[in-house]
């Protein structure tokens, strides 16, 4: 067998982890925008100041609701910019994320919340914590379901803004107390694989494996990332790594990040957006071309 190796090109320092870059875009770049959300059918700037807040008070709540350093939580969602908000502040809480994809079934859902240890669940929707509900007789350490999309009862908040308000009573200081606690070493995410060769396996991704992934990809990809007005909107599932990697790129390198979820919207999501790049799978890339290949043999 051949082996090539090359010097080690990114250093990581035990006490870094993947909070960090929030802070420091907020404290360094705060009026610059890092996301647009779609609200009501329009594109939303959001701050690198207002992320960081937003990481805080959600951080905040799961800290004062009684999630430990190290506590698992599985979070079952399409993507969209809460899932976003959320895995940030996991992270800040201490926390480490378990992604579920919004698809499984129940049998799923229960072999890696039981699997993983989590002690809460966040899901997306009430067809999501019907799954949940199914199986969480089951799921002895299970303590929190929380949903992102208000509860059945419309005068319940959904988990940001309740989190945000049971949060309220923890200060800054016990908040960077807790997200310093997280080194590089410590694991920052289990994500589970599909299962094709029997029950999912959970992979354990520490905070200096994104770290230095992303150390060296960025500066590689500068075209890409480095740009003045680089942007880029993400629509795979954040259930998988790559997503993931795209997710925390766009954050360390200061990208400009949109969601879009549903594929049925992506194009015109996409000419709204306006991304200057875009990675995927090459599925996405082969349905693209062959929709505007049969669009252009329509149009003559």
């Amino acid at each position: 067998m051949r082996e090539y190796t090359v010097p080690q090109t990114v250093t990581v320092t035990e006490e870094e982890n993947l909070t960090d870059m929030v802070w420091a875009n907020a404290e360094r770049f705060g009026s610059a925008v890092s996301f647009q959300r779609r609200v009501d059918g329009t594109w939303v700037d959001l701050t690198a100041r207002d992320f960081a807040a937003h990481v805080a008070a959600v951080a905040k709540g799961l800290i004062a609701a009684g999630i430990r350093p190290g506590d698992r939580v599985a979070l079952m969602s399409k993507t969209r910019y809460e899932w976003t908000l959320l895995d940030f502040a996991i992270w800040a809480a201490g926390g480490v994320v378990v992604p579920i994809y919004e698809t499984s079934s129940a049998e799923q859902v229960e072999w890696i919340v039981s699997n993983s240890r989590a002690t809460a669940v966040i899901v997306e929707t009430a067809a999501h914590r019907s799954v949940v509900d199914s199986v969480v007789d089951r799921l002895s350490e299970l303590r929190h379901v929380w949903q992102i999309e208000g509860p059945a009862r419309p005068d319940t908040p959904g988990v940001v803004d309740e989190l945000a308000a049971v949060g309220a009573s923890v200060t800054d200081a016990e908040l960077f107390d807790r997200r310093r606690r997280p080194g590089a070493d410590n694991t920052a995410t289990i994500i589970y694989t599909s299962g094709t060769t029997g029950r999912p396996k959970g992979c354990e991704l520490t905070h200096g494996n994104f770290m230095v992934e992303l150390g060296v990809a960025i500066p590689e990809l500068g075209a890409l990332f480095e740009a003045d007005d680089a942007s880029t909107l993400l629509f795979l599932p954040l259930a998988h790594v790559f997503a993931r990697i795209v997710q925390v790129g766009a954050v360390k390198a200061r990208v400009r990040l949109g969601h879009s979820a549903d594929i049925k919207r992506l194009l015109p999501d996409l000419a709204e957006f306006q991304p200057t790049f875009i990675l995927a799978v090459p599925r996405v890339f082969e349905k693209v071309f062959n929709t505007a290949s049969q669009r252009a043999t329509a149009e003559g």
